[in-house]
């Protein structure tokens, strides 16, 4: 079975071009604007998601903040400072549908498109269908509230929408003193915003493509999608995200997935996705419980959490594969209380920030470092590399309380102690390598297989038919997320490149010296073959043509001029 086929084709049944194209500047905007040019942007969501019919294309241009947001904000110790209290949104959208073959695309202009907030969401989308989220950079305030501001704020709250601020732990109380006192349950509290801020928040929603954003430095989550089905999850990067809540958040979160229909194929993608660095710098407590466990214990990367019947997941399956998880806080990829889910072809290393990083060697502690499945049912993992830090006794695969279980091909590894695989996996697991995968430079996350690796050859049929670049695997498929043999090509290929042209690898644009390059003599290739020519923007200059790549997915390009070939690499 390969499992890419389904996704590809949602992905290309979508219009070839939209209706229209819609344009949006808070900055330089005006509500008195036709919205049609780039010259004439509307100013407010409100007025632009009225104009969207399906098909249609929004397309976000410069800066966007929430009503107060205050960049340099300082907490003076005031905790009933409105501005811990933001209920506001960056940008909220509501109701917004598009049809089958007709997605609503939002998506950034260009790179100076950028997402900023300090309320309760940057983007937060609800009731919503046939919406495909494109190129967008979310950025949060974390690097903005120190460590002491986050333990301030950790234990207030109020009731029933009061302005009458309470803690729920008194100023003062040691750890150990939290940890032996029992709490009322506490319902409809409101707790700060600001140190919880989320990235992208999609409630109640389906047929959504999210697809190559950039999430990061959310003090909350990072990215959230509740209440949905047919969701693909593909190409983003979340990092540095949840760090300062009180709620014990993750990265990448997917939540009480809701069957749209009665199909039992994979319905919800999560691909090739990089989430790293997301992990918490405190403990967090919940209103429902009468207790508070005084341990970093949350933080994952990616994090599937209560995808059962019981929250109406009674149909379908999840795809989690070629992902990249790496220096999260506690598990790269994780299932709780899960139905259906399929986990292949992921590289997950180090996965242990808390423990690592935060917490002493004398006092380091916790199973799930790798990949990890709790109170789970019907669940598949194959073909993934989980490197791990076995100081503690962590396990880079490990299950608690899970049924109809399947692991097989998967490389495990562990430094600075001896390796410690979970006890209930070592009946059940086959054909499991435990040896270095041998990365091409893990120090500077580069995840690139040597040429010796074991992971390179060992996967089993159940690998997708790409890799965490888009590119083809090549004959008997390898471990994790990056195929060995084609990338290895590319590089021996890059070494005699004809054109001077930089940067390789590249982000938003390449520039050739020495050459004038018509529009119609450039042509661009993927790694497939396939003409991708019209996604690219000739800006010719003297004796130099800039190349315009904004609009190009990472992977492995073939730029053609004049008849020579050459290979690029967009990261």
């Amino acid at each position: 079975m390969k499992f890419y086929i389904k996704i590809l084709l949602v992905l290309f049944t979508l219009p070839l071009c939209a209706q229209t194209n819609w344009y949006i500047s808070q900055q330089a905007g005006s509500d008195n604007n036709n919205g049609m040019s780039p010259s004439s942007p509307v100013q407010t969501v409100e007025v632009a998601t009225d104009l969207l019919s399906p098909g249609d294309t929004l397309f976000f241009m410069g800066l966007f903040t929430n009503p107060n947001y205050e960049p340099n904000y300082e907490y003076t110790g005031d905790i009933n400072d409105p501005h811990l209290w933001l209920t506001e949104h960056t940008i909220f959208i509501s109701n917004l549908n598009g049809s089958e073959g007709a997605f609503i695309t939002l998506k950034a202009y260009d790179s100076n498109t950028v997402f900023r907030g300090d309320g309760d969401n940057v983007l937060r989308i609800l009731n919503s269908s046939y919406l495909r989220i494109e190129g967008l950079e979310v950025y949060g305030m974390v690097e903005n509230i120190p460590l002491e501001t986050a333990l301030a704020l950790q234990f207030l709250y109020r009731e029933d929408n009061s302005i009458n601020t309470l803690y729920r732990v008194p100023p003062g109380t040691t750890i150990d003193e939290v940890g032996q006192m029992t709490f009322p349950i506490l319902a409809n509290i409101s707790r700060p915003s600001y140190t919880d801020t989320r990235g992208i928040y999609l409630t109640n929603v389906h047929h959504i493509d999210l697809l190559n954003n950039k999430v990061h430095h959310t003090p909350g989550n990072g990215f959230r999608v509740a209440e949905c089905d047919y969701v693909n999850i593909i190409g983003n990067e979340v990092h540095n995200c949840s760090r300062k809540s009180y709620s014990g958040t993750h990265g990448l979160v997917v939540t009480k997935a809701k069957s749209f229909d009665n199909e039992t194929g994979h319905k919800i993608f999560i691909l090739q996705n990089k989430v790293h660095h997301n992990y918490n710098e405190i403990y967090s407590w919940s209103p429902a419980k009468t207790f508070i466990n005084t341990r970093i214990d949350e933080g994952k990367g990616i994090s599937l959490q209560r995808n059962q019947a019981s929250a109406d997941w009674t149909h379908g399956r999840f795809l989690i594969a070629n992902n990249i998880c790496y220096w999260n806080g506690y598990s790269g990829v994780h299932t709780n209380a899960g139905d259906r889910m399929d986990f292949i072809n992921n590289t997950c290393f180090m996965n242990s920030y808390t423990n690592t990083i935060t917490y002493p060697p004398e006092d380091q502690s916790g199973n799930n470092v790798g990949i990890s499945t709790s109170e789970s049912n019907d669940i598949r993992i194959y073909n993934n590399i989980s490197f791990v830090d076995a100081t503690w006794g962590g396990f880079p695969i490990s299950i608690r309380n899970t049924t109809d279980l399947e692991i097989a091909d998967n490389l495990v590894f562990g430094i600075n102690a001896a390796l410690e695989e979970d006890p209930d996996i070592e009946n059940i697991a086959t054909n499991t390598i435990e040896a270095n995968p041998l990365f091409v430079d893990a120090d500077n996350f580069n995840f690139q297989l040597l040429e010796n690796s074991p992971a390179i050859d060992s996967a089993n049929d159940q690998a997708p038919t790409t890799d965490f670049f888009g590119n083809t695997r090549i004959g008997n498929p390898d471990l994790g997320a990056i195929e060995y043999g084609f990338l290895s090509a590319v590089e021996n290929v890059l070494k005699t490149k004809a054109l001077q042209a930089y940067p390789n690898p590249f982000a938003e644009y390449i520039i050739f010296e020495d050459v004038e390059i018509d529009a119609d003599e450039l042509l661009v290739f993927t790694a497939c073959g396939r003409n991708v020519s019209h996604l690219i923007k000739v800006e010719a200059g003297e004796d130099k043509a800039r190349v315009n790549t904004v609009n190009l997915q990472k992977g492995i390009y073939v730029f053609t001029v004049n008849g020579i070939a050459n290979l690029f690499v967009k990261l």
